[in-house]
C-alpha cells in the first residue's frame, strides 16, 4: 500500500460576472477565494449567523460536553451519599432530582448530541464534498439543542427540578402524583432537545446518502459513514415516538386527556411501551456510531485495512433493525404474556450476534496488523474489553427468569453502565483524540493522554463492577441510602472512590485538550497515515473542503491509487472547470445513491439569522407551555412561523449562459436557487416523520383499544362518519389538483396551474373544515375517557397534516402569482403534490381506525 496526500496548488481562475456580462481575471490563490465564499460572517451577531459544518459541529460537541461534565459533577454527588450506610449528605428529595437530571443529561444531552456534532463535522470531509445538504437546519439544531438544555436546567432556578426518574414512569409522572413544574420542564425541555436530534438526523441521511464524491459507491462509502446513516435513520424513528410519547403525557397532565390513567380507560404500560420503543433503539443509536468509530481507527493504527467490511456493515444495518424488537426486555416485570416475553429474549440474545460480528472483526485486524499503541488505539482496546463484559450481562438479563431476580438491582446499572460508558464513552475518547488534529492543526500530548487512558480505565472498572456484585446480594436500584450490616457497605466505598478517579482522569483531559489547542505539536499533512479522504485536506480542514472535489477509486483513497479509467477522464475535466469556475455562490455537487455518480451542483444556502429565530420561536412555545402561558404559546408559533418564512424566502438567481454552457458541456444541471434532489428528499423524510407519528398514535389507539372488550369505551356512541367522508373526498380532491398542476407546470404549460394551487387549497380547507364541524357535534369531550380522547387526538392530527399541507400551498401560491416557478423550477409545487398524495393515505389510516374501527372491532 502506498499512502498518498492531497496539496492545494495556487491557481488562477476566470470571474464570470452575470450582471455586466465580463470575464475578469484574477490571480489570487484558488483557496484564499474558496476561503472567503464560505466563510461565515464575523462579529457577535455573526456568531448567530455562522452555518460551516465545522463551526456547527464543534459547538455541539462543545455543548454536549460540558452536559457530560455537569452530569458528572452529579454522579459525584449521588456516589458521596452512597459511600456509607444511612448516609444524610443528600436528602430523599435532592438524590431523586440529581438521579433524575443525571440520567436525561447523558441520554438527551451529551451522547447522542455529541455523536451528531461528530457526524456534522466530519462528513463533508470524509465524504469528500464541501458541505452538509442544510446547513441552515444544522444552524436550527445547535440553537434549539443549546436553548433546550438551558431551558432543562433552568428547572434549578424555580425549584422544580425533574425527579420522576430519566424514563418518568406514570402514573409517578402523571398529574396525581407529579403536579406543578417540574416533570413538564422534563417534557418540554428534552422535547425540544428531540427536536435538534431530529433535525441533525435529516442532514445526516441525506448527506451520505446524496452529497458523497463522485466514484463513491455504496460499497465504497466509510464504515463510520455506514453507521451515522444507520443511526440517523434509527433516531427519526425512536425520537420521533418518545415525542408523540411526551405529547401525550403533557396534554395528560395540561388538558385533562386520560391516555395513561387506567380509571378513565386508559393504561399505565402505554408509557412504557412508548418509552421503551424509545429507550431501546437509543442505546444503539449510541453504539453504533462508536462503533463506526473503532471501525475508522482501528485499521490506521495497525497498518492495514479492516477485515470483514462487508460482514461489518451487515451486521450495523441488522443491529439498527433488530434494536426496535427488543423494547420490552425492559418490561419483564410487568406482567406481559409468556409468548410475549420469549419473543423478546429471543431477540435480545439474538442482537448479541451482529456485535459480536464486528468485535471478531476488530480484533482478526489486530492480530493480523502491526499496532501502533498510541492514545486512540488504547481507548479503542478499553472499549472492546469493557463492552465485551457489558454484553454478557446485557444476554444474562434478556434470559427471562434471571432478569425477574435482578431487574430493579444494581446489576442492571452496573450493566448498562457497562454498555454505554463503556460502549460509548472510550470510543468517543478514542475519536476527539484521533481526529483532533483535523479539528484544531495539532496534536494532543501523547503522555497525558496515556496517563487520560490508564487512569480513567481502571478507575471505571473499580466504579462499576462492584455494582454487579451488590446488585446480586439484593441492593435496589433509586434509593438514596441503604442499612448497615447487610454486606453492601465495601463495595459502595469502593464504587465512590472509583467514581473520583474518574473525575479525575476527566480533568486529565481536559488539562490536555486545552493545552494543546494552543501548544500542541503541530500536526504534518495526514499524521496518522489514515486512508480516509478527511486527511487529505490542509490542516486543520478549510472551510471549503476540497477545492478539487475528489474521484474516489477504492475504500482507501489515501493508501491506494488506482490510474484514471478512460471513462472518466470527461469527470474529472469537469470537476477541474468547476474548481476553477468563479461561481458568485457556495457550489456543492449531488451525486446518485448508489453508484455517486454527479447530477446536480446546486448552491448550498449561505449565513442567515432566520433559523435562530426560529429556534427562539420553538422555545418560546415550549417555555411558555411549561407555565400555561397560552397568549406566550402563541407569539412563539408566529415567532417561529415567520422565522421559517425567511429561512426559506427563495432567492431568484438567474441561469447565466455560462452556467447552461456548462450544463450542455458536461450533461449536469446546475441550480443556483437550491438542489431540486436535497429538497425531494427533505420533503420524503419529512413524509416518513408524520408517518412514523401516525403509527404511534395508531399503535396508542389499539393498546388501548384490546384492554377493553366494549368499544367505544364507557358507553361512548358510536362516530357519524358522514363529515370524515366528506373530508375524505376533499383531500383525495386536493391531491389529484395537485398533481395535476404540478404536471402542467412540468410541461411549460402557462395557464391554469395557478388556479389548481388555489383549487388544491379549497378543498384541503374542506377536510380540515369536516373535521372542525365533527368535533364540535360530538357528545363528549377529549376530558370523558381514554376513547374520547384518542379520537380528539387522532381527529386532530389528521387535521393538522392538512393544515400542514395547506401552509405549504400558501406558500407556493405567494410566489406563483408573481411568477416565480417556470418548467425548471418549481421544486416547491412538486414537493407539495408529493406531500398531498402522502396526505391521502395518512389521512384515510386516520378516519379509517377513528370513525371506522368501532364499527369492526
Amino acid at each position: 500500500m502506498t499512502r498518498t496526500s492531497s496539496t492545494e496548488k495556487p491557481m488562477s481562475r476566470e470571474i464570470f460576472v452575470a450582471g455586466d456580462q465580463k470575464a475578469i481575471e484574477r490571480t489570487e490563490p484558488l483557496d484564499e477565494r474558496l476561503s472567503q465564499r464560505w466563510a461565515d460572517p464575523s462579529g457577535f451577531w455573526g456568531w448567530f449567523g455562522a452555518l460551516q459544518n465545522d463551526a456547527l459541529g464543534g459547538r455541539i460537541m462543545t455543548t454536549a460536553f460540558t452536559f457530560f461534565l455537569i452530569a458528572g459533577v452529579m454522579a459525584l454527588l449521588m456516589r458521596m451519599q452512597l459511600i456509607s450506610a444511612e448516609n444524610t449528605f443528600l436528602g430523599p428529595d435532592t438524590y431523586n432530582e440529581l438521579f433524575t437530571m443525571h440520567g436525561s443529561t447523558m441520554m438527551f444531552l451529551f451522547v447522542v448530541p455529541m455523536l451528531e456534532g461528530f457526524a456534522i463535522f466530519l462528513l463533508p470531509f470524509m465524504l469528500g464534498n464541501r458541505e452538509m445538504p442544510f446547513p441552515r437546519l444544522g444552524q436550527f439544531s445547535f440553537f434549539t439543542f443549546l436553548l433546550g438544555g438551558i431551558l432543562f436546567f433552568s428547572s434549578f432556578l424555580f425549584n422544580a427540578v425533574p425527579d420522576a426518574g430519566w424514563f418518568a414512569y406514570v402514573p409517578l409522572s402523571g398529574p396525581a402524583y407529579s403536579p406543578g413544574l417540574p416533570l413538564d420542564f422534563w417534557l418540554l425541555g428534552l422535547g425540544v432537545a428531540e427536536v435538534a436530534a431530529i433535525a441533525a438526523g435529516v442532514e445526516i441521511i441525506i448527506a451520505v446518502l446524496r452529497m458523497r464524491a463522485p466514484g463513491m459507491a455504496l460499497h465504497r462509502m466509510p464504515v463510520l459513514a455506514w453507521a451515522l446513516l444507520v443511526t440517523a435513520i434509527m433516531i427519526l424513528f425512536a425520537f420521533t415516538t418518545l415525542l408523540v410519547a411526551s405529547l401525550l403525557l403533557e396534554v395528560d397532565r395540561k388538558l385533562g386527556t386520560q391516555f395513561f390513567n387506567p380509571d378513565a380507560g386508559g393504561s399505565a404500560l402505554l408509557w412504557q411501551h412508548l418509552f421503551w420503543i424509545f429507550g431501546h433503539p437509543e442505546v444503539y443509536i449510541q453504539f453504533i456510531p462508536a462503533a463506526g468509530f473503532v471501525s475508522s481507527i482501528v485499521p490506521v493504527f495497525v497498518r492495514r485495512p479492516l477485515i470483514g467490511y462487508s460482514y461489518i456493515v451487515v451486521a450495523l444495518i441488522v443491529t439498527g433493525v433488530m434494536s426496535f424488537a427488543l423494547w420490552a426486555h425492559h418490561m419483564f416485570t410487568s406482567g406481559m404474556p409468556q409468548a410475549a416475553m420469549s419473543f423478546f429474549a429471543v431477540a435480545s440474545i439474538l442482537i448479541a450476534i451482529p456485535a459480536g460480528i464486528q468485535i471478531f472483526s476488530w480484533l482478526a485486524t489486530i492480530w493480523y496488523g502491526k499496532p501502533v499503541w498510541r492514545t486512540p488505539l488504547l481507548f479503542v482496546v478499553g472499549f472492546l474489553f469493557t463492552f465485551v463484559i457489558g454484553g454478557l450481562t446485557g444476554v444474562m438479563v434478556g434470559v427471562v427468569p434471571f432478569d425477574w431476580q435482578v431487574h430493579d438491582s444494581y446489576f442492571v446499572v452496573a450493566h448498562f453502565h457497562y454498555v454505554l460508558i463503556g460502549g460509548v464513552t472510550f470510543p468517543i475518547f478514542a475519536a476527539l483524540y484521533y481526529w483532533f488534529p483535523l479539528f484544531t492543526g495539532r496534536l494532543m500530548s501523547e503522555r497525558l493522554g496515556q496517563w487520560h487512558f490508564w487512569i480513567f480505565f481502571i478507575a471505571f472498572h473499580v466504579t462499576f463492577f462492584p455494582m454487579h456484585i451488590v446488585g446480586m446480594l439484593g441492593m435496589p436500584r433509586r434509593v438514596y441510602t441503604y442499612e448497615a450490616g447487610l454486606g453492601w457497605d465495601i463495595y459502595n466505598l469502593i464504587s465512590t472512590v472509583g467514581s473520583f478517579f474518574v473525575a479525575f482522569a476527566v480533568l486529565l483531559f481536559i488539562i490536555n485538550f486545552l493545552y494543546s489547542l494552543r501548544n500542541g505539536k503541530e500536526a504534518g499533512p495526514n499524521p496518522w497515515g489514515a486512508d480516509t479522504l478527511e486527511w487529505g485536506t490542509k490542516l486543520p480542514a478549510p472551510n471549503y473542503g476540497f477545492a478539487e472535489l475528489p474521484i474516489v477509486r477504492s475504500r482507501h483513497p489515501l493508501w491506494e491509487e488506482h490510474p484514471l479509467p478512460e471513462r472518466q477522464k470527461p469527470l474529472k475535466s469537469m470537476l477541474e472547470e468547476l474548481a476553477q469556475w468563479p461561481l458568485n455562490w457556495r457550489a456543492a455537487v449531488t451525486t446518485s445513491v448508489l453508484e455517486a455518480r454527479p447530477t446536480e451542483i446546486f448552491r448550498v444556502a449561505g449565513p442567515s439569522i432566520w433559523p435562530v429565530v426560529t429556534a427562539v420561536g420553538v422555545i418560546t412555545m415550549f417555555t411558555a407551555e411549561i407555565f400555561t402561558l397560552r397568549i406566550l404559546v402563541a407569539a412563539g408559533l408566529i415567532v417561529m412561523l415567520i422565522g421559517l418564512l425567511g429561512w426559506h424566502w427563495p432567492d431568484k438567481i438567474e441561469v447565466t449562459a455560462r452556467e447552461l454552457e456548462f450544463e450542455r458541456k458536461h450533461n449536469i444541471a446546475v441550480y443556483p436557487n437550491g438542489s431540486p434532489t436535497i429538497t425531494r428528499w427533505s420533503m420524503m423524510l419529512m413524509i416518513l416523520l408524520i408517518a412514523i407519528a401516525t403509527s404511534i398514535f395508531i399503535f396508542s389507539y389499539f393498546f388501548i383499544r384490546l384492554q377493553h372488550e366494549v368499544w367505544p369505551y364507557g358507553n361512548l356512541p358510536l362516530p357519524d362518519v358522514l363529515l370524515p367522508a366528506i373530508g375524505t373526498g376533499a383531500v383525495v380532491v386536493a391531491a389529484l389538483i395537485m398533481m395535476w398542476t404540478n404536471r402542467r407546470i412540468s410541461q411549460d404549460e402557462r395557464s391554469g396551474w395557478r388556479w389548481g394551487l388555489l383549487l388544491a387549497f379549497l378543498s384541503g380547507a374542506v377536510a380540515v373544515a369536516c373535521i372542525v364541524l365533527d368535533l364540535r357535534q360530538v357528545p363528549f369531550d377529549h376530558t370523558q375517557n381514554a376513547y374520547a380522547s384518542l379520537y380528539w387526538a387522532l381527529a386532530i392530527f389528521a387535521a393538522a397534516i392538512v393544515v400542514g399541507g395547506l401552509l405549504q400551498n400558501l406558500y407556493t401560491q405567494a410566489f406563483a402569482w408573481t411568477g416565480r416557478y417556470s418548467s425548471r423550477d418549481h421544486i416547491a409545487i412538486d414537493i407539495g403534490a408529493m406531500y398531498w398524495k402522502a396526505a391521502v393515505v395518512l389521512w384515510a389510516v386516520l378516519v379509517a381506525t377513528v370513525y371506522g374501527a368501532p364499527y369492526l372491532l
